[in-house]
């Protein structure tokens, strides 16, 4: 079984590294100079428990000249504003029946890829990746990797990909609902936005009140949103409970130290996510449309006001545009710009 990682930022890079250590085939799919430091000399990543650096990875800047085999994997890990244009390019060399896995935030991905290729599987990453420099990938923080077939279901190829990936040391599991997974993750994610527009790090958020009041009202707002709108989130199986963890955001109170501990961890350990690092490398644009914007559209089709979500999608959007940095607006002026939207 041959891997082909079509997307090598930070968690694309991951999983392909990482399934590379535990002895598959893989080749990495992305852009210099990342790709060519990983070609020169290996992709080194970084964890709690060490640094490894995996020299048995394969890494290309495009498909050219790569020939398809029949065991082959893809894995899709671009943004999901790359999606339509990815799917093309990877549906010109390989075969529709060739299994592909959407390695992506947002719940659209799936869906475009089906209409190319027949046997589809969405993957919910539970995990904080970071590419440190070209050729450096850290895992900060959790090690959750859920899978299932899409829309439903979960067949051999699946589990044979989930077994590799236990190899790789994640946690993995398999859910008969993987859209429902994610878009529990999905509601997660809106937060993305507001630890970018904050310049404030996971770990931080977590322990200082004003901010993780704010983040709560931003998960509370796209539960009543879905919840109206009637798609499931609510699910035993799945890992996420989003009521408690909004409960939880809520019951956080002011802790000096907990504040100074996080505030001290080193750059490298901080669990940034990626529409940060989209806004600090100035990239122009980044997924909010694809996470705070499935919110926004969802509230005006079933007539609720999603104010905090809304303010979040338009700031980032501009601070995107105009290449400015995170923490151009602190908690107390995000909470003003929400109350007058409202």
């Amino acid at each position: 079984m041959r891997f082909i990682i079509h997307g090598a930022g930070a968690l694309g890079s991951l999983v392909g590294g990482r399934l590379a250590a535990a002895g598959a085939e893989v080749i990495l799919i992305g852009r210099d100079p990342h790709i060519a430091v990983i070609a020169e000399r290996g992709l080194e990543l970084r964890r709690a428990d060490g640094r490894e650096v995996v020299t048995s990875i394969s890494a290309r800047t495009s498909l050219a000249g790569l020939t398809p085999a029949p065991d082959d994997i893809l894995f899709l890990a671009v943004k999901s504003s790359a999606t339509p244009a990815a799917v093309q390019e990877l549906r010109e060399h390989f075969g529709e029946a060739t299994p592909i896995f959407c390695l992506q935030n947002g719940v659209r991905n799936e869906e475009l890829t089906a209409r190319r290729f027949l046997h589809v599987y969405g993957v919910m990453a539970g995990l904080v990746a970071r590419r440190i420099a070209p050729g450096v990938v850290a895992q900060v923080l959790y090690n959750d990797l859920v899978l299932g077939g899409y829309p439903h279901g979960c067949n051999e190829t699946g589990l044979v990909v989930a077994d590799w990936l236990g190899r790789a040391g994640f946690q993995v599991a398999i859910h008969e609902s993987i859209m429902a997974v994610k878009w529990s993750k999905l509601v997660l994610n809106l937060n993305n936005a507001t630890l970018a527009i904050l310049n404030c790090h996971l770990q931080l958020a977590m322990v200082r009140p004003d901010v993780a009041a704010l983040m709560a009202e931003v998960v509370e707002e796209g539960i009543r949103v879905l919840d109206v709108a009637g798609i499931p989130i609510v699910d035993p199986g799945s890992p996420y409970d989003l009521a408690a963890y909004a409960a939880q955001l809520r019951g956080v109170r002011a802790d000096e130290a907990s504040i100074a501990a996080a505030r001290s961890l080193p750059p490298d350990e901080r669990a940034y996510p990626s529409t940060w690092t989209d806004l600090h490398e100035e990239r122009g644009e980044t997924e909010a449309s694809f996470l705070n914007g499935e919110i926004v559209r969802l509230g005006e089709k079933v007539g609720l006001p999603v104010p905090f979500n809304s303010t979040l999608l338009e700031i980032v959007e501009r601070m995107a545009a105009d290449r400015t940095a995170p923490g151009a607006i602190d908690s107390g002026q995000l909470v003003a710009l929400v109350a007058d939207r409202g």
